[in-house]
C-alpha cells in the first residue's frame, strides 16, 4: 500500500510548531531558573530578616527568671505571629512545644504541584536560637512563593497557548494562502506528464512562483519546440525519399528508413544488426571502412556517386552522403549517418541528354550541310542553268527579230522559244530563292525578310502580311540568319496549305539580355482557323518537325499554339550566344 505523502504545508507548519515548542520550552526553562532564584533569595532575605529580629528581640529581653522569659517571648511571638513566610516555634528546655506560628492565611488551603513545587523550592534551613528556659526554632516557608510563582507560570502558560494556538492557526492559514500556487503548478506538471506540452501557468503575485511560472512557461515551450522540431524530423526521416540509415563506428546498421526498405528491399528488421558492408558490391566493400575512417575524423561525405546491391542482387548506382553522428553529451562521435539517394534514372537521363546533345550537333551539322548544299546547287543553277537559259532566250529573240527569217511558222516558233525559256528563267529564279536566297548573303537578315515578304505577297495578294522587324537583327551570324528565314519561311506555306487564314503577322525582335538573354525572338501568327485537323498536321509535321529541330539545335526554345477559330501563333527564342559554337562546330566538321 503506498503512503501517503505529507503535505509541505503541514510539514512547515510542524516545522513552526517544533520550534514554538523548543522556544517555549528553553524560555520555560529560564523562567523555572529565574523562579528558583527569585524564591531562594526571597527565603535567604527573610531568613536573614527573621534571624535578625530575634536575635535582636532575645539580646534586648530583660524578663527576669526562666520562666517569665519563655512566657514573655511566647507573648510576643503571638503578637508578631509569622515573620516572612517564616515559622517559628518555641521551644521549652525539655523540647516540649510552647508555641508555633499560625499557618499563613495568604491564598490559604492552596499548594502548588509537588513536581514544581520539587523543581523550584529551596533547602529547607531550620534556624534554631537557645534562649533562657527554651529554644526558637526558625524553619523557612518557601510553599506560599511557590505557589506565586505557579500561578504566574499557569497564567504565562495560558498566554503562550493562546499566543501558540493563533500562531499556528495564522500560519496555517498564511501557508495555504501562500501555497496555493502548488497546486496549480503540480496540476501544470501533471498535464505535461500526460503530453499536453501547450500548457502554461498563469503569472502569479509573489515573485518567487511568479519565476516559477515564467521558468516552466519557457520550459513548456522549449520542450514544445523540440518535440515539434523531433516530430518533423522524424516524419521527415520517414517520408524522406532519400534512404537514411545509421551505421555505429563498427558499420553495424542501427536505424533504416523506409526509403532504405524501398530503395534496397531489406526490412528494418531484418537488416538492423548486421554490417553495412552486405549492401556493398565486393569491390566496393572497402569504401565501408574509408568512410567510418572519414567520419570518425570529423569529415562529412557530400554527394559521391557509387553503387551498392539490393536484396535481390541489382546493382543500384546512388549518390552517398554521410555526416559523423556525435554524442551531445559527450561530443564523441558514436556513428556515422549515411543518406543515399537512387540516380539510376538521373544517370540514364545524362545519357539521354548527352545522347541529345550529339544529335543537336549531328542536327546542326546536317542543317549546316544542307544549307551548304542548297547554296552550292543554287550557285550552278544560277551559274551554269541561268546562263543557259539566257542564252537561249537571246537565241531566240534574235532569231525573232530577224528581219530576213522567213515563214510565219519560224518567227512563231522563235517567240515559243523565249516565252519558254523566260518561263524556264523565273522558275529557276525562283527554286534558287528557295534554296538559297541571294539577299540573305548580300543585303542581310532585315533585306531577305522583305524581300521574300514583298514576293509573297505578290503570288497571294488576297492575304495581307505584316512584318515588324524591332531592334539590332544584323550581324547575328549565318547560323542564325538562316535559321530565322526557314522559319518564317516554312509559316508563311503553312499559312496558304492549311490556315485559310487573310491575315498573317510576323515579328522579329532582339530580345533585352534581362529578359531572356541576349536572343532573337521569331513569332509568326494568323487569324485561320486554328491548329489543323490531324490528318492536316500530319502532312505539317515534317515542316513543324524542322522548324523545332532547328530552334533545338540552338539551344533555343520552340512552341507552337491555336485554339480552333482564333489561328496559330508560332514562337521560337533563339539564344545569340549559342552562334559561335554552333558556327565553329560547323567549321569543324567542314574541314
Amino acid at each position: 500500500m503506498k503512503k501517503r505523502a505529507v503535505s509541505l504545508r503541514f510539514r512547515i507548519n510542524a516545522v513552526i510548531t517544533l520550534l514554538i515548542i523548543l522556544f517555549s520550552m528553553a524560555t520555560a526553562n529560564l523562567l523555572l531558573e529565574e523562579t528558583r532564584r527569585s524564591i531562594r533569595e526571597e527565603i535567604e532575605a527573610g531568613s536573614y530578616v527573621t534571624l535578625q529580629l530575634m536575635e535582636t528581640v532575645i539580646a534586648n529581653a530583660r524578663w527576669g527568671n526562666n520562666s517569665s522569659y519563655t512566657d514573655a517571648l511566647q507573648v510576643f511571638l503571638q503578637e508578631v505571629g509569622r515573620v516572612r513566610a517564616h515559622e517559628l516555634r518555641l521551644y521549652d528546655v525539655n523540647e516540649r512545644l510552647i508555641y508555633e506560628s499560625p499557618p499563613s492565611v495568604y491564598k490559604q488551603g492552596r499548594y502548588a504541584p509537588d513536581w514544581f513545587s520539587h523543581l523550584v523550592s529551596p533547602k529547607v534551613r531550620n534556624f534554631r536560637l537557645n534562649v533562657p528556659g527554651g529554644a526558637v526554632i526558625i524553619t523557612s516557608d518557601p510553599s506560599r512563593s511557590v505557589l506565586d510563582a505557579w500561578d504566574d507560570l499557569k497564567s504565562f502558560t495560558a498566554l503562550l497557548l493562546g499566543f501558540f494556538v493563533l500562531i499556528n492557526v495564522i500560519v496555517f492559514w498564511l501557508l495555504g494562502r501562500s501555497l496555493r500556487p502548488i497546486g496549480t503548478v503540480l496540476q501544470g506538471l501533471s498535464e505535461m506528464e500526460q503530453g499536453r506540452l501547450n500548457t502554461r501557468l498563469p503569472d502569479f503575485s509573489l515573485p518567487e512562483f511568479a519565476s516559477i511560472s515564467h521558468t516552466f512557461n519557457r520550459m513548456a515551450e522549449t520542450l514544445e519546440q523540440s518535440i515539434a522540431e523531433n516530430r518533423r524530423l522524424a516524419l521527415i526521416v520517414k517520408q524522406s525519399s532519400d534512404a537514411i540509415m545509421i551505421h555505429d563506428l563498427k558499420g553495424q546498421i542501427s536505424f533504416w528508413n523506409p526509403a532504405a526498405e524501398r530503395l534496397f528491399g531489406y526490412q528494418a528488421q531484418e537488416i538492423v544488426g548486421t554490417s553495412a558492408t552486405v549492401l556493398a558490391p565486393p569491390q566496393l566493400r572497402n569504401e565501408i571502412q574509408q568512410n567510418l575512417d572519414a567520419v570518425r575524423q570529423r569529415q562529412f561525405i557530400d554527394n559521391v556517386e557509387t553503387q551498392r546491391v539490393a536484396k535481390d542482387g541489382r546493382i543500384v548506382d546512388v549518390a552517398l552522403s554521410a555526416a559523423p553522428l556525435v554524442d551531445p553529451s559527450s561530443d564523441v562521435v558514436i556513428g556515422e549517418i549515411c543518406s543515399m539517394r537512387d540516380i539510376t534514372e538521373h544517370k540514364l537521363m545524362q545519357a539521354a541528354e548527352r545522347e541529345l546533345e550529339q544529335n543537336r550537333r549531328l542536327t546542326r551539322i546536317i542543317q549546316s550541310r544542307l544549307e551548304e548544299e542548297r547554296r552550292n546547287i543554287a550557285r550552278e543553277l544560277h551559274d551554269e542553268l541561268g546562263q543557259c537559259v539566257t542564252a537561249i532566250k537571246t537565241i531566240g529573240t534574235t532569231i525573232a527579230n530577224r528581219p530576213d527569217a522567213n515563214g510565219a511558222d519560224t518567227r512563231e516558233n522563235a517567240k515559243t522559244i523565249v516565252s519558254v525559256a523566260s518561263h524556264i528563267y523565273d522558275v529557276v529564279h525562283g527554286i534558287i530563292r528557295q534554296l538559297r536566297p541571294s539577299a540573305l548573303d548580300h543585303l542581310g537578315l532585315s533585306d531577305a525578310l522583305r524581300d521574300a515578304v514583298a514576293n509573297w505577297r505578290s503570288r497571294h495578294p488576297d492575304i495581307a502580311c505584316e512584318l515588324t522587324l524591332q531592334g539590332e537583327i544584323e550581324g547575328l551570324g549565318e547560323t542564325i540568319n538562316i535559321t530565322v528565314f526557314r522559319i518564317v519561311q516554312e509559316c508563311l506555306t503553312n499559312v496558304i496549305r492549311h490556315s485559310g487564314a487573310s491575315r498573317a503577322e510576323i515579328e522579329i525582335r532582339r530580345l533585352d539580355v534581362d529578359d531572356f538573354g541576349d536572343s532573337v525572338l521569331v513569332c509568326v501568327k494568323d487569324n485561320g482557323k486554328g491548329l489543323p485537323q490531324r490528318n492536316e498536321l500530319e502532312v505539317m509535321r515534317f515542316g513543324l518537325m524542322g522548324m523545332r529541330e532547328r530552334t533545338q539545335a540552338l539551344g533555343g526554345m520552340f512552341e507552337i499554339t491555336g485554339a480552333p477559330g482564333q489561328g496559330v501563333e508560332v514562337r521560337a527564342v533563339i539564344p545569340v550566344a549559342r552562334d559561335t559554337e554552333s558556327v565553329d562546330l560547323q567549321a569543324e566538321h567542314s574541314e
